[in-house]
């Protein structure tokens, strides 16, 4: 993961995911993009990375590389919504009113969240607010 920044969010995730699950994430160097990455992993007994789900990914067979879906439990990144308070748009109505009607964690034992993001809040109802949070 080039590019975590020492005390961000994105990098107390990691360290909080890597704690958990005994990872070292790798948070050196530049990132030469997907192909270049596919190679070093190709490369290397000892490494590995994520990749979101429908992402299409093409390497030689001889790379011997596998791919399976993260489960049981199932990283998440809690995410937020920010929005002008003059945006009309009709799906964004639709997001507010469903994310304002659920709990805003779900206690899913399928799924791994920092415990930094984990609280016990009641649900939300949309509002005047421009920032919503959710797990997701």
């Amino acid at each position: 993961m080039p590019g975590i920044v020492t005390g961000t969010e994105w990098a107390a995730y990691y360290d909080e995911l890597a704690a958990a699950f005994g990872l070292t994430i790798e948070a050196t160097g530049p990132n030469f993009g997907t192909e270049s990455l596919l190679d070093v992993i190709a490369d290397s007994s000892a490494l590995a990375t994520f990749v979101g789900e429908q992402t299409r990914l093409l390497w030689p067979a001889h790379y011997d590389l596998r791919r399976i879906a993260v489960r049981d439990p199932t990283p998440v990144y809690p995410h937020s919504l920010i929005w002008r308070s003059d945006n009309p748009h009709p799906a964004l109505t639709t997001l507010r009113n469903y994310l304002g009607s659920t709990p805003p964690n779900h206690p899913d034992a399928d799924t791994w969240t920092p415990k930094w993001a984990q609280r016990s809040a009641p649900p939300r109802q949309p509002s005047g607010n421009n920032v919503m949070s959710r797990n997701s």
